[in-house]
């Protein structure tokens, strides 16, 4: 692991915040170095979400990404059942910690109760015209894991998490 790269992709979601890049990239760190002493260390973490044999590789590290975003309020958690102007509210949230300037415009009323894939297609048509790109973080779950990246950013969000072994979405 380069933690260079590391770094780097963090940032994409962290933008100038040093010491939650520094937080975020550190737990990372520990997890694509040593996947069991990650989960021995957030066992406490993993068990809140019900999460208490050993995981595949694969599946800490999406988890792992996840949670240290969502620590740092960098991401949202939602259910995919949660209308698209819930989505839209938890990525402003989101926006509001990341201190970007721009912000989602709430979906039109007849778009506003819509739920499910369609929902994240609301989103990304929402911040399209922000410049952002909605990034969906996999999680072998019924919840969606958002953020947000510039999208001038959104080819290296993708080429970094492949490179550094995690899995995402961006639109």
């Amino acid at each position: 692991m380069n933690q260079e790269t590391l770094s780097r992709f963090v940032q994409l979601f962290t933008l100038n915040n040093a010491d939650a890049t520094q937080r975020v990239s550190e737990q990372l760190a520990l997890v694509l170095r040593d996947p069991a002493a990650y989960q021995e260390q957030f066992a406490e973490e993993l068990a809140e979400r019900g999460i208490v044999a050993a995981l595949p590789a694969q599946e800490l590290r999406d988890l792992a990404l996840i949670d240290a975003l969502l620590a740092e309020e960098l991401l949202w958690e939602s259910d995919w059942k949660d209308p698209a102007s819930e989505l839209v509210y938890g990525i402003n949230e989101t926006l509001m910690q990341q201190r970007r300037t721009h912000w989602l415009d709430e979906p039109a009323l007849a778009r506003a109760t819509i739920t499910g894939p369609e929902a994240l297609d609301i989103v990304q048509d929402l911040a399209e015209p922000a410049g952002l790109a909605v990034v969906l973080f996999t999680l072998d779950s019924d919840s969606y894991a958002l953020s947000v990246v510039a999208d001038a950013q959104a080819g290296e969000a993708r080429q970094l998490a492949q490179e550094l072994g995690f899995g995402i979405k961006v639109y």
